[in-house]
């Protein structure tokens, strides 16, 4: 089923829907289609998208999942984070900080710019497991207790899942996987 948010993903270039590449934009729509209007904040680790788009009409290679965030949400405001300077730009309701997902300093830096009550945070960024577990170690308790916190494009799911303990994490697979990194993490407070 192709949804809005599979439709904005494609409009923008965003690897996350499956005419691209994951399968995600379903999945998403679900877990966030009541909430729409509620989500003021979300933070999206990494903005840089690295892979050719050429094939993808009107894409914007930086910022893609941006973008579609800020489509999708109407009353939201959209932060990112990347380590590319190249990556850093604000428009309409997006912000970006060059800001690194494995320091502490720099996520400290990031919660006190863009505030504690970010409703959402997608960690789309080094995709290295242990890059993953260190960034939601240290934002998870920063954040409200309502927080929902995602994981993409995971290859060490039970490692992850392991050393997230102190949180509830679940495994999301999808069964028409294209890559073995078509998978998220969901993770909330207990």
């Amino acid at each position: 089923m192709e949804t809005e948010l599979c439709k904005l993903a494609y409009k923008y270039g965003s690897d996350r829907c499956p005419r691209i590449k994951h399968h995600y934009t379903p999945y998403y729509y679900e877990l966030f289609k009541d909430r729409r209007n509620d989500i003021k904040k979300l933070l999206e680790i990494g903005v840089g998208f690295k892979e050719d788009m050429a094939h993808v009409p009107n894409h914007y290679v930086t910022g893609a999942g941006l973008y579609m965030w800020r489509d999708f949400f109407p009353n939201a405001q959209i932060y990112g984070i990347d380590v590319e300077p190249t990556c850093i730009f604000e428009v309409d309701r997006i912000k970006t900080f060059l800001r690194s997902q494995s320091r502490v300093h720099d996520l400290v830096k990031v919660i006190r710019e863009t505030g504690t009550d970010i409703d959402i945070v997608i960690d789309d960024g080094s995709h290295l497991t242990s890059d993953q577990v260190f960034t939601c170690q240290t934002l998870m308790p920063m954040l409200q207790k309502d927080v929902i916190y995602i994981i993409e494009d995971l290859n060490e799911s039970r490692e992850v899942i392991k050393r997230l303990g102190m949180f509830n994490a679940e495994v999301i697979n999808f069964e028409n996987r294209k890559t073995l990194d078509d998978r998220l993490v969901v993770v909330r407070n207990k």
